[in-house]
């Protein structure tokens, strides 16, 4: 019989090589010896997160926080695998106290930003954003996430305004591309937006929603 140590040096390798079923195996062994390895379970638990098994991750990171309250990366793993459940609610209660106990877990403030966006609180989705863009060093994409809540809240020129930003740092984005002709339509800056989805078709050909834009904007019914 292998010992811990070697059930964990094992699932390690197999984690490591993609051979997941594998490392599950060996992690429920260990647990079996010893229900209260933290690092068995957060593994365990990640594993079954990257396997789409969301259910089992979050009994698991549950398990981890059981043994070990105060464990911050525990809950915010617990919270984004709600969040992939659509528990949107539950993963904000949990992120929310993450950010008054755990405050450098600021990534906090973009999975809020998200979950609020999807239960169709913009304002704080928006806010959320803000708050996120005075901790990090890269803001592309909060500023994509924050034009999006802008764009649906109605507040289309500073949808304008992040999205771009976006762009002058990368200027191929075609989804960003795509929702500045979108917010520009919305005012009925016509010529810009149809400049905007002729770009996004370029850069990408198949994109099904620029195109049906340019040809209801290009489409003159004959008389």
């Amino acid at each position: 019989m292998k010992s811990a140590i070697e059930n964990f040096t094992l699932a390690e390798k197999y984690r490591m090589e993609g051979k997941l079923s594998k490392a599950i195996e060996q992690y429920q062994k260990i647990l079996k010896v010893h229900p209260e390895s933290i690092p068995a379970l957060m593994n365990l638990g990640n594993i079954y997160f990257m396997l789409g098994q969301i259910n089992n991750s979050i009994k698991t990171y549950n398990k981890v926080l059981e043994y070990k309250p105060k464990f911050g990366y525990a809950s915010y793993r617990l919270a984004i695998s709600h969040y992939r459940a659509a528990q949107f609610t539950k993963a904000i209660d949990i992120f929310v106290k993450i950010i008054e106990t755990d405050p450098e877990l600021y990534m906090a403030h973009n999975w809020l930003g998200l979950c609020y966006y999807h239960i169709g609180d913009e304002q704080k989705s928006i806010e959320e954003y803000t708050k996120l863009l005075e901790h990090t060093s890269e803001p592309f994409i909060i500023h994509y996430h924050r034009a999006i809540a802008y764009k649906s809240k109605g507040e289309t020129d500073k949808a304008i305004e992040d999205l771009q930003f976006v762009i002058e740092t990368y200027p191929e984005h075609v989804s960003a591309l795509y929702h500045l002709g979108l917010a520009y339509l919305q005012k009925h800056q016509i010529f810009k937006a149809i400049q905007l989805f002729r770009k996004v078709l370029k850069l990408d050909p198949k994109h099904k929603g620029a195109a049906e834009k340019i040809e209801y904007l290009t489409d003159v019914p004959s008389i």
